[in-house]
């Protein structure tokens, strides 16, 4: 059997692939997509969830990509628009709706994080979802490589 120092760090490997963040880009981004699809307001707070980590992971694929290192200690929760000034300071063609829409899905999904009271956000679903669906449309080929 191989001692630790013989076995590769998997979360190494893992931070610093650019397909692997992309694979769980996808998988993510498939389950946020059917839960924004239900009517029930309840289910879009995971959907927001997932959808965020869904677009965590393509920037940081993308970043990886442009050559930016993740390491260990930054792997989750990350601002989404910080991560897209990253990516933006690298690659110059990035769409200048992008921005904008990060923060509006950003802002959406720290209303559910922290709502006043849910009511102030039933409705929001389906064009939360088709605003992740632009941002995933947007942001995979950078991710893709």
């Amino acid at each position: 059997m191989a001692t630790k120092s013989e076995r590769p760090d998997l979360s190494e490997k893992y931070s610093t692939d650019a397909e692997t963040w992309l694979q769980w880009a996808d998988h993510t981004h498939a389950g946020a997509r059917t839960l924004f699809e239900s009517q029930n307001p309840l289910l879009w707070f995971g959907a927001a969830i997932l959808g965020h980590q869904a677009l965590e992971m393509y920037l940081k694929g993308a970043l990886i990509r442009q050559g930016y290192r993740i390491g260990g200690e930054d792997i989750w929760g990350h601002n989404l628009v910080e991560l897209a000034t990253k990516l933006q300071g690298k690659v110059n063609s990035l769409p200048t709706r992008l921005m904008e829409d990060l923060q509006v899905f950003t802002d959406y999904f720290n209303e559910l994080r922290y709502p006043g009271e849910l009511v102030h956000v039933e409705g929001l679903g389906q064009e939360e979802g088709a605003i992740l669906e632009n941002l995933v449309q947007s942001l995979r080929p950078f991710a893709k490589g």
